[in-house]
This record gives C-alpha cells, sequence and structure tokens, in this order.
C-alpha cells in the first residue's frame, strides 16, 4: 500500500498573516520579559529576514533570551496566553483550507518553519497538525540554555531536517510532495518538492516563482 502524499507548510506568513517570533518578542516586551529596545531590534531583525539575509545565530540569541533558565513548563506559561491572545487573531482561514483540502484527500500535513519549536509546538496543537519541525532548542538540567541545536530550520537547514523527517516516516523521496511558502529563504525546500506553491511570496519569491512556472497563491489577508 502506497503512503499518502504530503503537503507541508511554512507558518509565518502563509498559515498566519503575520511572523509567530516577532511577534512572540513584541509580547515579551509588552509582559515586561524583554526591554523596550528589544522592538526596535525585533525591527531589525525581520528586515533581514525578508531580504534573505538574516543572521539566523544572532537572533535566535535574541528570541530566545526571555528563557533562559527557565523549564519547560514555565516556557508554557509565558507562551500559551500568546498563542490564544496574538497568533489566534493571526490565523488565515483561507490557508486552513489549504490544509483541510489536504486532509480531505488523507495527505499527511507536516509543519515546518524556521521559528524555534517552543513557539510552533503549541500553534501546531491550535491547528491540529500532529507533524512539527522547529529549530530546536537546547536544555541542560531541565532549563533554557537560549541556543538552538543546529541545524536551524531556515533555508538549507529546513531541507535538511524536512529530509530527516520524510526519511523516520519512510518517505523516499520528495515525489507527490508540495510544499507552501512565501518566503525567498524557503527556496531549498521549494526547490526540492514536485508541487512548489508560493503563498502571498516575498517579491524575491514571486519573481522566481513566476519565472520558473511556480504556482502563486494569493490569499486574502483578513
Amino acid at each position: 500500500m502506497s503512503k499518502p502524499d504530503l503537503a507541508i507548510f511554512d507558518l509565518d506568513n502563509t498559515i498566519l498573516n503575520g511572523d509567530s517570533d516577532y511577534s512572540m518578542v513584541n509580547y515579551l516586551v509588552d509582559i515586561n520579559l524583554l526591554d523596550s529596545n528589544a522592538k526596535l531590534k525585533n525591527n531589525e531583525f525581520i528586515q533581514d529576514y525578508q531580504q534573505g539575509k538574516l543572521d539566523f545565530n544572532e537572533y535566535t540569541n535574541f528570541a530566545l533570551k526571555a528563557y533562559i533558565g527557565k523549564t519547560q513548563d514555565e516556557i508554557s506559561k509565558i507562551i500559551l496566553p500568546f498563542v490564544e491572545k496574538v497568533i489566534e487573531p493571526m490565523i488565515n482561514i483561507f490557508a486552513l483550507k489549504l490544509i483541510h483540502d489536504h486532509h480531505d484527500k488523507g495527505d499527511t500535513i507536516l509543519l515546518a518553519s524556521a521559528t524555534n519549536e517552543l513557539i510552533v509546538k503549541p500553534i501546531a496543537h491550535r491547528l491540529n497538525i500532529n507533524n512539527v519541525i522547529g529549530t530546536q532548542v537546547e536544555f541542560k538540567d531541565s532549563k533554557c540554555t537560549g541556543n538552538f541545536i543546529p541545524p536551524s530550520a531556515l533555508g538549507e537547514g529546513k531541507l535538511k531536517l524536512v529530509k530527516a523527517w520524510m526519511k523516520a516516516h519512510q518517505y523516499n523521496n520528495f515525489s507527490r510532495v508540495t510544499f507552501y511558502s512565501d518566503s525567498i529563504n524557503d527556496l531549498p525546500l521549494l526547490e526540492a518538492v514536485d508541487f512548489p506553491k508560493a503563498v502571498n511570496p516575498d517579491k524575491k519569491l514571486e519573481a522566481i516563482s513566476n519565472e520558473r512556472g511556480w504556482e502563486v497563491i494569493y490569499l486574502p489577508l483578513i
């Protein structure tokens, strides 16, 4: 019996109308776990990301700073209200329709995001997606160190982590695999799959998609 087709979804600006990592940092400032200067730095990082030149090591140290020394339970008590208050209104119902269409066809759904897993996993739970890839966060003695475990789930790192997940789940190649993303940063994985789908793409990805004849999907942002 053949395996179900695989549909991979990016999270930020694909399923969400916005960026979860960026929103999380601003939320941490609002609840006084980061100082107000973090919002300015956050804006600089998001611009670098949008241009495809983010220093991921530097950004991750910045984004995980508030969790250093905290246990998973303590972090969850910060992130779960964030998912309810901030992420819930960001979910694009038209992206949910794409997910549901794949689910109805019996496809396997995989959420693959460069955002750290502390944030991605609770969002995936809200979306009823069981298969999740995010940038892994290091814990020592049950406490967050503020570091990530390489590779990050960005660019080539996302492709590597998806390949590892596929191998573990007996997907031998990218035949009949679909990937939805908005970002030029996801170009390595988009190039690997049979069915690349650019969703509300940034300008660089839009140009490449048009050149290569990839499907471009413009979802209403409501």
